[in-house]
């Protein structure tokens, strides 16, 4: 795992997808995908680290405002080519559920699973367009959320699951952004979002900063449910057929 997390002071969530098993007995090549959260508070340092990393392209899939009210340092990279796609796809009732004094922890879980049941589907114009930029070569490339565990979480999936990466390593890599929950209190919990999160118990908000099983376990099985395979989901939502994951897998495997 530590040679996952490059040493930086300012990111949240920020690590290598390389070294996971995959098809025909390759891996994930390192230094070619990274996953994070919010790249706001990025130090001069750390955009001198990413930069010695090659690091060429970046997708961000938060919303205008999240990108608005935190923009990226990402930009700053020498060289740097930034996607993103227009959307204010962000969970009314998570709002609804923290305004609530008399929310439960188990409401907190069942939006959870409901949202990583519709994020496939939410998300699949932003999806879409990220496979297609890997298709076409370009990487090294970093892509992020805010917490990146969510939005985030569900595209690192999907992608493995494409390169041949088995459920069980899938699932690992999700999980261990429990090792970044308290960084990711101390940069989403800011000023800016206190009033969102004073009205509601502790353990009520700690279930939507948290990772499960179950959560991508529920995107996993809604994917089954209506498209019969996580490849025919990739194929008819995303536009990602199996000469795309042939590619994919040329590029990213060794």
């Amino acid at each position: 795992m530590t040679n996952r997390l490059p040493a930086l002071e300012g990111a949240l969530n920020f690590r290598d997808l390389g070294g996971y098993p995959a098809a025909d007995g390759r891996r994930v090549r390192w230094r070619m995908l990274y996953r994070t959260g919010t790249t706001h508070a990025l130090t001069r340092e750390d955009l001198r680290h990413l930069e010695a990393l090659g690091i060429r392209y970046a997708y961000d899939f938060r919303s205008n405002a999240e990108r608005c009210q935190h923009p990226t340092r990402l930009t700053e990279l020498a060289g740097i080519e930034y996607r993103c796609r227009d959307h204010d796809s962000v969970p009314g009732d998570i709002r609804r559920l923290l305004s609530r004094p008399d929310a439960r922890p188990d409401e907190s879980h069942r939006l959870m699973i409901d949202l990583y049941r519709n994020l496939p589907y939410e998300l699949a114009g932003a999806y879409g367009d990220w496979f297609a930029q890997l298709a076409a070569g370009r990487v090294p490339s970093v892509f992020n959320c805010t917490a990146g565990k969510d939005r985030t979480g569900v595209a690192a999936a999907l992608l493995l699951h494409a390169l041949g990466v088995p459920r069980d390593a899938v699932l690992a890599d999700y999980m261990e952004t429990r090792r970044f929950y308290d960084r990711s209190c101390e940069l989403i919990l800011t000023r800016e979002n206190m009033a969102l999160f004073s009205t509601a118990e502790r353990r009520v908000w700690e279930t939507l900063m948290a990772v499960h099983e179950d959560y991508l376990g529920a995107m996993f099985e809604r994917l089954a449910e209506t498209h019969g395979s996580v490849e025919a989901y990739l194929d008819e939502a995303l536009g990602v057929d199996a000469a795309a994951c042939e590619r994919l897998r040329s590029l990213l495997l060794e």
